[in-house]
């Protein structure tokens, strides 16, 4: 079946905008530095966004004109060029009184009070290298192109449609009295040019390129009349078309595109990436001449994913093992697979956006659910350092955050120690760290995430999650606790600490004696003693039971029970689901657990 070519929305929503007059300035933004499909050849082609738009924007009527910093003003055609010239021209000896009466008279930039034939060109040169020249002459043509003659008649038939790119750069964020005297003046400039009403009620049109709105000064941003238009990572069918064309089209005479599967296969798996890095992927697969397999495209999307947002904000994985390899937990991990996984795997209402995981420090959280991970075959991105985003960076990493979750398709995304992760949404806290906050928060409950992303927070302090995050239809649907083994739990627990080291039958008698000396053992404890008796055993040929229990009744557990204590029955009381509760649950266990919170509390213990 033939792929259909990609559709841009942002495209189609850009050019409502200006058709219908809604806004005459438009910030493009997201992922700008991208490749972009145009079908006006044999096989049609992917061009950079700035090229693309001048394609798709070349209809008659319009003169199109593109400023690129340190760059020239570059036309379209030579006609339009030619065009605008002799408008200019006639409105420049049509202003020169008004210019000798008024010394002053241009605001913005000196330009000559009597132009001669070769001013235009030579403005032109001038404005390369100098973008304050260049935004000024910009906003002299948008004056030109409204300008009418004695007769009534317009000095230029057509409309003019600017694009102006890295507006970052030429405009950039910051307080006006921390920016250079060029970048103040650059901004009043545009704040100018597209704050004059007669430029907002006539049909000429500049558009702002950026990856990030947030990155141009707020002094032009923050105006009413600009209207932001997004640009988001492409998706899968755009992917899907992307691999087909280039496995038509691009692949060197001689070289194959060799997968270890379908090409929809590897467009889902290489959710997250740009075109360009596809394109790299491809080609290299292609020169390599081997096969294409999914641990290749898994480490470079994760290369990718970092690259964009930092190593120390986020990390890429796919787990190996999976809830087979999980020791104990029964009955969680029955409930993962009947109950939970169901919801993560379903695109429907019954989909669910995310979970907490609980429970004392040392229980496994992190393993048994990275395990599931592994059972759904799904990849893990893992937020660490979040509050990285809020102190010393900009909102860009945000952005870039939520363009590429919008890209994913069925990613779990894990965030350890989520307590600390998280900011406050508070009066108190930092604007910054309360804004970004809330927008995570709002990113947890996108209805267009739903199906998609699963958010699951872990956390041994779940009492310290803010009441914002912990509400339904975030990550408060479920709230899964992870306990220490107890009873055959444990006994599982045991018989996997020994395996390596006593490959025989165990004594009852034994087997009850290190039961009891393992009384209160967590899963991190199981796991050091495992350790310590592969350790023992290095040390001598083979280890007996009396040996075992040397080890055993050697070690003592870090004093640290009363604060587990308190984070078992804190994950007691904000459990959702009574069946992941041991025994029997009633609103009388319940005051029992929060009387056993409430007194250590007055001793001190808070966990």
């Amino acid at each position: 079946m033939a792929i259909k070519n990609p559709h841009y929305q942002f495209r189609t929503e850009a050019g409502m905008l200006i058709n219908s007059g809604t806004s005459r300035s438009l910030v493009l933004s997201g992922n700008i530095h991208d490749l972009f499909f145009v079908d006006d050849a044999a096989q049609g082609d992917y061009i950079p966004l700035v090229k693309f738009l001048t394609r798709s924007w070349d209809i008659p009527g319009f003169i199109l004109i593109v400023y690129e910093l340190n760059g020239p003003l570059r036309f379209l055609r030579a006609s339009d060029r030619e065009k605008l010239q002799a408008a200019f021209n006639v409105w420049r000896q049509a202003a020169a009184p008004e210019r000798d009466a008024h010394p002053g008279y241009e605001k913005s930039y000196p330009l000559d009070a009597h132009p001669s034939e070769d001013t235009f060109e030579r403005y032109l040169d001038d404005a390369i290298g100098s973008p304050t020249l260049a935004l000024e002459l910009l906003r002299q043509f948008c004056m030109i192109s409204r300008t009418t003659n004695l007769r009534g008649e317009k000095l230029l038939a057509e409309t003019l449609l600017i694009i102006i790119e890295a507006t970052d750069m030429l405009l950039p964020e910051g307080e006006i009295r921390s920016l250079s005297q060029a970048d103040r003046h650059r901004v009043s400039i545009v704040q100018d040019w597209i704050s004059d009403s007669e430029f907002m009620k006539a049909s000429d049109t500049v558009v702002f390129v950026a990856e990030s709105k947030s990155l141009v000064n707020s002094r032009i941003t923050r105006l009413p009349q600009v209207i932001g238009v997004e640009i988001p990572s492409p998706q899968l069918e755009v992917r899907r078309h992307f691999i087909s064309w280039f496995n038509r089209t691009q692949k060197p005479a001689g070289q194959t595109l060799n997968l270890w599967g379908t090409q929809s296969q590897l467009a889902m798996l290489t959710a997250g990436l740009s075109l360009q890095a596809l394109r790299q992927l491809l080609a290299a697969a292609c020169y390599s001449g081997g096969k294409l397999r999914p641990g290749h495209v898994i480490e470079k999307v994760s290369e990718f994913i970092q690259a964009q947002l930092g190593e120390d904000v986020v990390e890429f994985k796919k787990p190996e093992h999976t809830l087979k390899d999980i020791v104990g937990n029964r009955n969680l991990v029955e409930f993962l697979k009947t109950r939970l996984i169901p919801r993560i795997t379903s695109t429907g209402p019954d989909a669910i956006s995310g979970l907490s995981v609980c429970g004392p420090i040392g229980s496994g959280k992190t393993f048994i659910f990275e395990g599931l991970a592994g059972e759904l075959d799904i990849p893990v991105l893992v937020l660490k350092n979040i509050r990285s985003m809020w102190f010393g960076q900009t909102d860009v990493i945000f952005e870039r955050l939520r363009r590429l979750l919008m890209a994913l398709v069925k990613v779990l995304i894990f965030v350890d120690e989520a307590d600390t992760q998280f900011g406050d949404v508070g009066r108190d806290a930092h604007s910054t760290e309360r804004r970004l906050t809330g927008k995570i928060q709002a990113m947890m409950s996108d209805p267009q995430l739903r199906g998609n992303i699963t958010w699951l927070l872990m956390t041994a302090r779940i009492y310290n999650l803010s009441p914002d995050l912990r509400r339904e239809g975030r990550v408060g649907d479920i709230v899964i606790p992870v306990l220490d083994p107890s009873g055959e739990d444990r006994e599982a627990f045991l018989r996997w600490t020994l395996r390596n080291v006593f490959n025989q039958t165990i004594p009852d008698a034994a087997l009850q004696l290190l039961l009891e000396h393992t009384d209160g053992y967590s899963a991190a404890s199981f796991a050091s003693l495992r350790a310590d008796l592969e350790a023992a055993k290095n040390l001598r040929d083979d280890l007996t039971v009396d040996d075992i229990v040397d080890v055993v009744s050697d070690r003592i557990l870090p004093n640290i029970g009363p604060i587990r204590k308190y984070q078992i029955l804190q994950a007691f009381v904000n459990c959702t689901r009574k069946s992941l509760l041991p025994g029997d649950y009633s609103p009388e266990i319940r005051e029992s657990w929060l009387r056993q919170i409430a007194e250590l509390e007055a001793i001190g213990v808070t966990g």
